[in-house]
């Protein structure tokens, strides 16, 4: 009996004063760091690109037609052909028309001749003033007949009005041709024009002047240059968009009139812009946000992000420093304030 009073008094000593037993905790154990890659934000040259898809065509194009009528008796271009302005492209028959040209010429010369004689006779009063005047106008008759009749002449050489190619022959030798009948349909392919539309957004940043880059299927690779030479007055109410033409040097004319190619113009460059690696970027809840690790801990930082570089880089416009590390692995395991460790494996493009 008095030994097991004995054990309740010990019991009771050891026990808070509502009579529970007290217990001892072990310290709380700090959380394990976590280990990350790191690669500093890197200074970067930025473009930004209005990209559109666009035709190209050609910077004039023309039907020739003849301006006499007759029979074509000469083509003297084909398909595809490579024409200088002034060219002789056809020519319709003119035998008679040069007839009636030596005919004009020979009147005209005797016109001359007679007022030269006239004029001596007119100042020494052997004939009267009106006379004079008679051979006066016979002789610029004369030549206004030679003169029109040079012109038609020249008219039945269909000629090039510039350099160009040929694009289509519509007549053949032999054919009878009349005024206004289509010869030959000729364009202008250097320069070509490269004709699409922006929309409404991007119609601020649209400036005549600005680089063009224009790739085409036909050359899978590469890319063309040129600059926007006009810009639309008006808007497509419908589509939303405003249509522009850019020039496009095509010196070489491996280029054709018809292509489809799809375009960026440069709007603005920025030589030192700021970037980071897509993976060090995530985005939850509407906020984008990367880690900022600075003496072992992650700091969490909301930033605005810009152009995608296309080789795994991102332009941020705001909420980052230059030279600052960023996580780009483990970002699923991280929050603010995160202890971390660098791993030394950083990614090559670091």
């Amino acid at each position: 009996m008095t030994r097991a009073l004995l054990v309740l008094l010990a019991l009771a000593a050891c026990g808070g004063r509502d009579g529970t037993v007290a217990t001892t905790s072990p310290a709380t154990t700090p959380p394990e760091a976590i280990a990350v890659t790191v690669v500093p934000a890197a200074v970067r040259p930025i473009e930004r690109v209005v990209s559109v898809v666009g035709t190209l065509a050609a910077a004039e194009e023309t039907d020739l037609a003849s301006e006499t009528e007759g029979q074509v008796i000469a083509i003297e271009a084909d398909l595809g052909d490579r024409v200088h302005a002034g060219q002789v492209l056809a020519r319709v028959r003119s035998d008679v028309l040069e007839a009636q040209l030596r005919e004009a010429e020979a009147a005209f010369e005797k016109a001359s001749a007679d007022e030269t004689r006239a004029e001596p006779l007119r100042a020494s009063g052997v004939i009267a003033v009106q006379e004079y005047e008679r051979v006066r106008t016979e002789r610029e008759v004369t030549r206004a007949r030679r003169d029109r009749l040079r012109i038609e002449v020249e008219r039945a050489a269909i000629r090039a009005p510039f350099a160009g190619s040929v694009s289509a022959r519509l007549a053949s030798v032999g054919d009878y041709v009349r005024p206004g009948a289509p010869v030959f349909r000729l364009v202008q392919d250097d320069p070509l024009k490269f004709r699409a539309e922006v929309p409404e957004r991007d119609v601020p940043a649209l400036r005549v002047g600005q680089t063009l880059r224009v790739a085409v299927d036909a050359y899978p690779g590469e890319t063309f240059l040129g600059t926007i030479a006009r810009v639309g007055a008006a808007a497509d109410p419908v589509a939303r968009s405003l249509a522009f033409e850019g020039e496009v040097p095509n010196a070489d004319h491996r280029l054709r009139p018809g292509f489809f190619g799809r375009g960026e113009v440069l709007v603005e460059r920025n030589a030192r812009g700021l970037a980071v690696p897509r993976s060090a970027v995530s985005t939850f809840a509407g906020v984008t946000k990367i880690f900022v690790v600075d003496e072992g801990v992650a700091h969490e930082q909301p930033v605005m992000l810009g152009t995608d570089l296309g080789d795994g880089w991102v332009e941020v416009v705001s909420g980052l420093a230059r030279g600052v590390a960023v996580a780009t692995s483990g970002l699923s395991r991280l929050s603010d304030g995160a202890r971390v460790t660098v791993k030394a494996d950083a990614p090559p493009d670091a």
